[in-house]
């Protein structure tokens, strides 16, 4: 009786409009009560599309109840909440892999690009032909840079016949369409850098000047802690990639409170790890975003995408006049 009471308000909590502490610690109970009755109202919360279905794809993604997949599956196309649902998933490790192919195949964009992302993570073997296919066929080219990540993490040499067919596209006729295919680009050459010499036997030759800056490129990335779209030039990104970063610095102030919350260290990438990194970023790309449209784009991009998140416009104080 107790039991079934407890439930009940904690599934009213999960009720609550917004994302209110009432809430999180209702999702934050039911993952330590990791029952399935929990785990279904976890997957329930999951339709809200806001802070408190990312925590609770976490705690799915804890708990490994396989039910809660195809839901998770089902929020890779939502830019709200698609990382929270691509890192639950990779607790769920090899039962995961075949879903995530498919989604590559039926997926919109945004949802190929968090399946090739987790299928980079998760470095099963099963991935590479998927991941081999959609460089070959996708027309979006941040699902094929999100599949070369992918592969480079993989490191299968059936995977570098299609990486070096990608460094010989055409250039673009369009400034959008170019800087997304440097994007791709660079990413093609970590990969290959990655997976190495197929023909290991051969005496390795000195590294081409494309493939020294590569190798600069990521030193300074490991030793200054910068964000891995940074290592080029940040005015080559298009608005969607910069929105995308601000979006990551949401997530981690969340995961920091949630990590408070849980009496645990964050689990954040080294580029976020401390707040001189967190407002270093914000900075950056608040700059470039004053850059192309001052002030009325910023606002704009924080009240329609960010819901006003608070840090932001902190970290944005001064940048052209932000008050």
């Amino acid at each position: 009786m107790l039991k079934s009471l407890k439930l009940w308000n904690l599934a009213s909590a999960l009720k609550s409009k917004g994302n209110s502490q009432e809430a999180y610690s209702a999702v934050l109970e039911l993952g330590r009560l990791g029952n399935d009755k929990a785990a279904d109202l976890l997957i329930e919360a999951l339709s809200r599309r806001d802070g408190v279905t990312r925590s609770a794809a976490r705690e799915l993604g804890k708990m490994r109840d396989e039910r809660a997949i195809a839901p998770l599956l089902a929020l890779l196309g939502d830019r709200e909440v698609n990382q929270a649902a691509a890192e639950a998933l990779l607790g769920f490790g090899a039962s995961a892999v075949e879903p995530l192919a498919e989604v590559l195949k039926s997926g919109n964009g945004d949802a190929r690009q968090m399946a090739a992302f987790a299928l980079g993570e998760l470095r099963d073997k099963r991935a590479v032909e998927p991941l081999v296919l959609i460089m070959q066929t996708d027309d979006v080219y941040a699902v094929r840079t999100a599949a070369a990540t992918a592969l480079g993490q993989l490191k299968d040499a059936r995977a570098v016949w299609v990486l070096v067919a990608t460094l010989q596209m055409r250039d673009e006729t369009t400034p959008e369409r170019q800087a997304a295919l440097e994007q791709l680009r660079n990413a093609t050459q970590l990969a290959l850098r990655k997976i190495g010499d197929p023909l290991a036997a051969r005496p390795a030759a000195a590294p081409s000047a494309a493939e020294a800056a590569v190798a600069e490129a990521e030193k300074n990335v490991a030793e200054a802690g910068m964000h891995p779209k940074l290592v080029g030039d940040v005015k080559l990104l298009m608005n969607a990639e910069l929105v995308e970063m601000l979006k990551e610095l949401v997530n981690a102030s969340e995961e920091m409170s949630w990590a408070k919350l849980e009496s645990r260290e964050p689990l954040l990438p080294a580029y976020l790890k401390t707040y001189e990194q967190r407002a270093g970023l914000a900075e950056t790309v608040g700059k470039e975003l004053h850059r192309r449209g001052g002030l009325a784009l910023m606002k704009q991009i924080l009240e329609q995408q960010l819901n006003g998140y608070a840090a932001i416009a902190n970290w944005w104080s001064g940048i052209g006049g932000w008050a």
